[in-house]
C-alpha cells in the first residue's frame, strides 16, 4: 500500500482536529507540526492544550517498571486521541487497550495507529465507550491502568474508580483536577457542559479536594502503595489545580517511583482504623 504523502497527512490531521495529544507519526511527522505556532496555543484550539507527554510518561513508567512493560497488559480509561497507549506499546506491552466516551477522540487514535511507523502498533486496540460500561465487556485485567483526566468528569467517580481497580493487578496511575479547600477530605460537585470536548459526557462532576480523599478510596479498593506524585495550583484559577496520585497492590513496588519523583506516601491511617474501611463497604457499589 503507498503511504499518505506528508501533505496527505497534514491535512488529515487538520481535518482530525482538535487535538490534545503530539504523538509522532513517522520520522518526520507528529501532530503538532499541522498547527503554527499560535495555532497550538490552548485558546486558539478550542481551549484545548496540545501536550507532549511522551517524555513524562516513559520516565514514570520505567521508575515502577524498571525493564519496561514486556509481559504487561496496559489499559486506558478515557484514553482521549490515544498518545499513552502508542507509548506503552512503544515500551514493551504485550496488549494495550484504550477507550474513551467520545468518537472524536477514537477517531483520532484510529487514524493514528493506521498511519503510524515509527513503532509497532499491532498490541493496541482502541473502542468508543463508556467506563460505566466497561462490565460488560468481559476484559482481561491490566497490569497497569491509567486513569488520567477521567475521575473529576464522572458522575459517579467513586463507581468509576472501583470499575478501573477491578481490572487492575498491579498499578493504577490517577491524575485528575483537584481543588483548593479548607476540607481536604471531600468531592467538590459542580456541573460542566457536556458539548466542550474536554469535559464529561453526564454533565455532573466531582472534583476531589487533595490526595487524601483519594488515597483512601484507593486504599479501600485494595492499593497498598499509595503515593502522591505532585499538586499544582493554577495562578490564573487558585480555587483549582492538578494533583497525580499513584497506587500498586504491593506495599514497596513504588520505592523507586517515590525517590524519582520526591512521591510521599498518602496517609490513610485514619481510614484503616476506621470501622467503615470493610469489605461489606463495596457492597454498596
Amino acid at each position: 500500500m503507498n503511504q499518505p504523502s506528508a501533505n496527505s497527512l497534514i491535512d488529515q490531521i487538520r481535518d482530525l482536529g482538535p487535538w490534545h495529544h503530539n504523538i509522532r507519526l513517522t520520522e518526520s511527522i507528529e501532530i503538532m507540526d499541522a498547527y503554527d505556532e499560535q495555532e497550538r496555543q490552548r485558546v486558539n484550539n478550542n481551549n484545548i492544550s496540545l501536550i507532549s507527554s511522551q517524555s513524562a510518561f516513559e520516565n514514570k513508567t520505567k521508575s515502577i517498571y524498571p525493564n519496561g512493560l514486556q509481559g504487561k497488559r496496559f489499559l486506558d480509561c478515557a484514553c482521549n486521541g490515544g498518545g499513552y497507549c502508542f507509548w506503552a506499546a512503544e515500551m514493551g506491552a504485550d496488549a494495550v487497550f484504550g477507550f474513551d466516551v467520545r468518537e472524536h477522540w477514537i477517531r483520532q487514535a484510529e487514524f493514528v495507529k493506521a498511519h503510524r511507523t515509527v513503532a509497532p502498533v499491532n498490541s493496541i486496540q482502541f473502542e468508543t465507550c463508556d467506563l460505566m460500561t466497561l462490565p460488560e465487556r468481559d476484559l482481561e485485567p491490566a497490569d497497569f491502568t491509567l486513569f488520567k483526566g477521567i475521575f473529576y468528569h464522572l458522575a459517579d467517580p467513586i463507581r468509576g474508580l472501583k470499575i478501573a481497580a477491578d481490572l487492575t493487578r498491579e498499578v493504577l496511575w490517577l491524575n485528575t483536577a483537584r481543588c483548593f479547600t479548607d476540607n481536604t477530605e471531600s468531592l467538590y460537585c459542580t456541573f460542566e457542559k457536556p458539548e466542550n470536548l474536554m469535559s464529561g459526557v453526564h454533565a455532573l462532576s466531582w472534583t476531589p479536594s487533595g490526595p487524601s480523599v483519594v488515597g483512601k478510596m484507593l486504599y479501600w479498593l485494595g492499593f497498598r502503595d499509595i503515593r502522591h506524585v505532585f499538586s499544582k495550583q493554577y495562578e490564573d484559577r487558585p480555587r483549582f489545580g492538578r494533583m497525580e496520585v499513584i497506587a500498586a497492590r504491593e506495599p514497596g513496588m513504588l520505592d523507586r517511583l517515590a525517590e524519582a519523583e520526591n512521591a510521599e506516601a498518602v496517609d490513610v491511617a485514619a481510614f484503616k482504623n476506621s470501622k467503615q474501611a470493610t469489605d461489606e463497604m463495596k457492597s454498596l457499589f
